[in-house]
């Protein structure tokens, strides 16, 4: 005699599923580095002008808000 297991979608394992879908997001979140949020900040900001001369603007008031060693100029961040 062979036992046959079937799965039943009740409300609790629809309560677990969401708990773990939310628990993941939130440790994506957290994972997130300050670098990554940073950059996705400055990518905003710099999407925001209104011309190629505003655009020169905002990167050169970034630049001197973000120094870098002269050694790290040719690298991107």
């Amino acid at each position: 005699m062979s036992t046959a297991f079937t799965y039943h979608t009740t409300q609790n394992n629809n309560i677990v599923a969401t708990l773990a879908h939310a628990a993941k997001r939130l440790g994506a979140w957290l994972s997130q580095s300050s670098d990554h949020r940073e950059r996705a900040y400055e990518e905003a900001y710099l999407a925001e002008s209104t011309d190629r001369y505003d655009l020169e603007y905002r990167m050169r008031e970034l630049a001197r808000a973000n120094p870098q060693p002269s050694w790290m100029s040719g690298l991107s961040r």
